[in-house]
């Protein structure tokens, strides 16, 4: 009789401990709303990078991509004519590749993100863009500016609403 005890104590044990376990999991796994802002940025860095053995058909793949990204109109400032202003995702993703058919390698990514959400449903972030690229004549361009970005949950997915080159003094 104690041995059948013994036996289920420690069976109740292991039950707990599985189930505390897949309970932990699941919360640690569960994409957040700073995760799902991360992936967003990280699927525009995606989609803007141009590598060297990259074909056309997998640059407009990309391109159709833009709408996971951007909301149905954006606004953009990056101080140069060419990106500036509102412009609705198929404006976008057609700026997107005039400027990646300048590029033969374009590599962007950002760092030092930094995120505030303003629930329920909007968001900014601020980060270091970097935009590391060789043009077709052969010259290179390493640009880093600080962006701020604003964002807001779309049928349950973060997209950008925002996107400009924050103004910082220089001594």
């Amino acid at each position: 009789m104690f041995d059948f005890l013994k036996r289920k104590t420690v069976w109740l044990a292991l039950l707990a401990v599985v189930a505390l376990g897949g309970a932990s999991l699941w919360y640690l796994s569960r994409d957040s709303d700073e995760a799902q802002i991360r992936a967003t940025l990280r699927e525009l860095c995606r989609i803007a990078s141009k590598y060297e053995d990259e074909k056309a058909g997998g640059g407009l793949l990309k391109m159709r991509a833009v709408e996971n990204v951007f909301a149905p109109e954006c606004r953009m400032d990056f101080h140069h004519e060419m990106f500036g202003g509102t412009y609705t995702i198929e404006e976008i993703a057609a700026t997107l590749m005039r400027s990646r058919a300048m590029f033969r390698t374009c590599a962007v990514d950002f760092r030092d993100l930094s995120v505030t959400i303003a629930p329920p449903d909007r968001a900014t972030t601020d980060f270091t863009g970097t935009l590391d690229a060789r043009l077709n004549d052969g010259k290179t361009v390493n640009e880093v500016r600080d962006l701020e970005c604003k964002l807001r949950k779309i049928d349950n997915r973060w997209r950008i609403t925002e996107i400009a080159v924050r103004d910082v003094l220089e001594k």
